[in-house]
């Protein structure tokens, strides 16, 4: 049973994380029994784990939602990003192995391909990767949680407002300044770097979501008993 929760859990995870699920889409456990061939155990097992990551909302007698999404969240997000990556990445330059560095130094070079969609969905990939490896090397449990949560949870933002600035080696030479200062073992640079690229990240996402609110591009939840608001997100990508 525990490895059909887990397939099950992977295979929803990866479509609510990638918007094939819509955000803020009602289902029934019958209709998700339906959709990934699932009894419903699994089906309830699975939708607990994402709700306890804040992708999945269950109303008791009622049945499972996907999570909306929202400007306030995904500000709140990058908040959560400027208390906690700096350190992390101070942590990192003192307890990172020489494998972590190399690993990080090729996800942070990649750089995407403007008006490629595949290229794109590949960076926010990498970049989930790279934030998560940075954490993951400071080997502190509570903080790899953490930061992996901030991240599963912004790539929705990504996938679903799929935005083709160039921003792409802007990005890589941000990406890269945190990696050199996490490899000089210097535990201060690599806090003001990583530092650094979350500010400039979130100066490129606000002016997207403000040009995005005044065009009205594409569809988020704007809150309980709101209209749907109209908001692009882009590669602003932190």
């Amino acid at each position: 049973m525990e490895t059909i929760v887990e397939s099950l859990y992977q295979r929803l995870r990866q479509d609510i994380v990638e918007c094939e699920l819509t955000p803020g889409k009602s289902l029934s456990e019958a209709e998700l029994g339906r959709l990934y061939q699932a009894s419903r155990t699994p089906v309830r097992e699975a939708c607990r784990r994402l709700e306890h990551e804040g992708l999945m909302r269950i109303t008791p007698f009622r049945g499972y939602a996907v999570a909306p999404l929202s400007v306030s969240e995904f500000k709140d997000l990058e908040e959560m990003q400027l208390i906690f990556e700096p350190e992390a990445a101070a942590l990192s330059a003192d307890r990172a192995s020489p494998q972590e560095i190399s690993a990080m130094r090729d996800l942070a070079g990649y750089v995407y391909q403007v008006g490629d969609k595949a290229s794109y969905r590949e960076f926010i990939r990498s970049n989930c990767e790279l934030h998560v490896l940075i954490a993951q090397s400071t080997r502190n449990s509570r903080l790899i949680e953490t930061v992996g949560n901030i991240h599963i949870r912004l790539m929705r933002f990504f996938y679903l407002g799929l935005a083709f600035e160039a921003h792409g080696a802007t990005l890589a030479g941000e990406h890269m300044r945190v990696v050199d200062a996490i490899a000089a073992r210097d535990a201060k640079a690599a806090r003001r770097r990583a530092a650094e690229h979350i500010n400039h990240a979130i100066a490129r996402s606000s002016t997207m979501l403000m040009d995005a609110i005044r065009f009205g591009e594409s569809v988020f939840e704007a809150g309980p008993g709101r209209k749907r608001s109209s908001v692009r997100i882009g590669p602003g990508t932190n």
